[in-house]
């Protein structure tokens, strides 16, 4: 009996700070939910940039947005191929757009979780319509990303 006690002992002194350090199942789910997030995000921005190429200004509000999104989509010659408007996977929110002299400057969302810088395989280059989306975050919250007109979205 001491000895699956003494097991026991050890299987959780093993495992208590392996909760600690990763944060256990819910942190992960919270990261998981941030990854979807930024993907939906790109895919925005990319929207936003075709529009742009297109000469189609971008309206204010969200309904109005998708009415000149399905218009796009439906007579545009180029479909622009990584661009879908997407709303937060999660809340099922539009997500924020800031507007600057009549133009979307910055794009937003609200995060679950702080972000590591990534400098790995999927880190964003300058081409792509968010440069700053892998920057590190300090914080849960609200985060903005200046949307790159200049990308080369498809």
């Amino acid at each position: 009996m001491a000895m699956g006690t003494g097991l026991i002992v050890i299987v959780l002194a093993a495992i208590v700070p392996g909760l600690a350090v990763t944060g256990g199942p819910g942190e992960a789910r919270r990261q998981k939910e941030d990854q979807l997030r930024e993907t939906a995000l790109l895919s925005t921005a990319n929207a936003l940039v075709c529009l742009q190429e297109a000469g189609v200004d971008i309206p204010e509000t969200h309904e109005q947005l998708e009415a000149a999104w399905q218009t796009y989509r439906s007579s545009a010659p180029d479909k622009c191929f990584n661009g879908e408007l997407r709303v937060d996977p999660i809340t099922e929110a539009p997500f924020a757009l800031v507007q600057k002299e009549g133009q979307v400057t910055q794009i937003c969302a609200d995060f679950a979780t702080q972000r590591e810088q990534d400098d790995g395989l999927f880190s964003y280059q300058s081409t792509n319509a968010l440069p700053t989306l892998s920057d590190r975050r300090d914080k849960a919250g609200q985060h903005c990303f200046a949307i790159n007109y200049s990308a080369e979205v498809g």
